[in-house]
């Protein structure tokens, strides 16, 4: 594929759509948008960056660009937690969605709210905080507070009731979509003139989910309508330690299965290492020898429990059942189960933890200017051989082994996130963590685990190469929609 590169008679035409001010090709302006752009380490500083605010400037945008042959890529946030960079090679128009701040509906009845793709996770959780507090939006835990909603959606990611309800992607029900020929799509139930957003599956096939993951490469999405649930006042969190990975994982499946009950009240199931526990300290404060977090009880591998509960008995009773199953496992079935032990948590720790939004995976210990969440998928009961891969091959490359991992689905699935902390500035750290990714791809594509949000250079590329069939048919279905391949080039090995 070739493609143009933008010029300023297309600066024109951009400002002849959004206006002067939300169009420009000012170096320090497009430059801005690369520090955004944290996880991804081969992204480019774009040519013109253009905010548009109403669904018609982005159709006339969309349908300009793919008549001249330049390279789109739209971005609600651009803090992804994986490697949905903004931009890369062809740079071409950054289409920067961030003024698309309406929440537009929220139906309490039919558990649903409508909001644009500029809403923050944080936006959100304000609005239904102050309108709606008995309900809680589908924000994710783990992300910073000027994330997006929409971000979360595209990518498939994980919301703070994940572990009880199922993948993010689940929470999301019908939603509106541009296409490059100027072709305005909505999906689900919504395809139909007079109908509410209450059924994901709409009138045939579901074009929706093929969106899902699509990371920008087929469309622009501009409005999506997403469950609430309730957000009942009896919380806690209730931790336990052990050894080892397989004591973690095994516990936690046990407890995962008690489902129509016990499971569906732990909202979010995350744990990890202990390097994990004290990556919010100061780089040079940290401690990397397992003796200083031994000694303050902290154990080698931890998982720990989010509870929400309508009543005071129900959260009663499921803690009283969480820790005798924990007990019974540890006498019983445990690889090690001298070193199983609850983890006893501070009040202030329990307030901090339920606050939310939550930025629990967001490194600042070692970090170096640089960080990298490289999210795998597994089976729940393959994330422990995920992380002692893991640790090792990190170990090898002189990388600290952190490692976070989430239930999916009462443990129907593993969110296993490595947490990679470099310096930026060092071409070498650059190549290291390439290399360290490339090493953990082929292995964890023999296994047959997912990177859900993949790299364009090393995961898509290395997992098509063994799913040709499949890439077959994406490829099709980006012709179709997409039949200049303007939309983010490159990203999931496409043109």
């Amino acid at each position: 594929m070739s493609y143009k590169l933008a010029n300023e008679k297309d600066l024109e035409a951009m400002i002849g759509i959004v206006g002067k001010e939300y169009a420009t090709n000012n170096k320090a302006i497009t430059a801005s948008y690369l520090a955004k752009s944290v996880m991804g380490l081969e992204s480019q500083i774009p040519d013109i960056v253009v905010r548009p605010k109403y669904i018609e400037e982005i159709r006339k945008i969309l349908v300009y660009c793919s008549q001249e042959k330049i390279a789109v890529s739209p971005v609600s946030g651009g803090l992804s937690g994986g490697f949905a960079c903004p931009t890369i090679k062809p740079a071409g128009v950054l289409l920067d969605l961030s003024r698309m701040k309406r929440i537009l509906e929220v139906d309490e009845e039919n558990r649903y709210a409508v909001v644009e793709p500029g809403v923050t996770i944080g936006e959100l959780w304000a609005y239904m905080h102050k309108n709606h507090p008995d309900w809680a939006p589908p924000i994710p835990d783990g992300a910073p507070p000027a994330s997006t909603v929409m971000g979360d959606a595209i990518d498939r990611g994980f919301s703070l009731y994940t572990s009880s309800v199922g993948p993010q992607g689940d929470n999301f029900m019908c939603a509106e979509i541009v296409f490059p020929n100027g072709d305005i799509v909505r999906t689900g139930s919504w395809a139909l003139p007079f109908a509410k957003p209450f059924y994901k599956y709409g009138l045939g096939p579901d074009i929706w989910s093929t969106i899902m993951g699509s990371q920008g490469a087929l469309g622009v999405v501009t409005k999506v309508a997403v469950k609430i649930y309730p957000h009942p006042p009896y919380k806690t969190v209730i931790v336990w330690g052990m050894s080892n990975p397989y004591d973690m994982q095994n516990l936690t499946l046990e407890l995962g299965k008690l489902e129509f009950g016990i499971a569906h009240h732990t909202v979010m199931v995350q744990g990890g290492n202990y390097p994990l526990v004290m990556t919010r300290w100061p780089k040079d404060k940290v401690p990397h020898d397992y003796k200083f977090y031994e000694e303050l009880g902290i154990s080698k591998w931890w998982m720990n429990w989010e509870i929400w509960a309508q009543e005071q008995s129900e959260l009663d009773h499921v803690i009283e059942v969480i820790n005798k199953k924990a007990i019974d496992f540890k006498e019983n079935r445990a690889k090690d189960g001298a070193a199983i032990k609850p983890q006893q948590l501070h009040p202030k720790q329990i307030a901090s933890r339920l606050k939310k939004p939550n930025k629990i995976a967001v490194p600042y210990a070692f970090y170096e200017a640089g960080f990298l969440f490289i999210t795998w998928y597994t089976p729940w009961n393959e994330c422990a051989h995920f992380a002692e891969m893991y640790t090792e091959i990190a170990e090898k490359y002189e990388i600290p082994p952190t490692l976070w991992i989430a239930s999916i689905e009462r443990c129907r699935q593993a969110i296993c996130m490595p947490i990679v902390c470099f310096d930026s500035t060092k071409q070498s750290d650059f190549e290291k963590v390439q290399d360290m990714n490339r090493e953990i791809t082929e292995y964890g594509l023999k296994q047959g685990w997912l990177n859900y949000r993949p790299d364009p250079y090393i995961h898509a590329p290395l997992t098509f190469s063994q799913a040709a069939m499949y890439w077959k048919y994406l490829r099709k279905i980006k012709k179709i929609f997409d039949p200049n391949m303007i939309m983010h080039p490159g990203r999931l090995a496409l043109p």
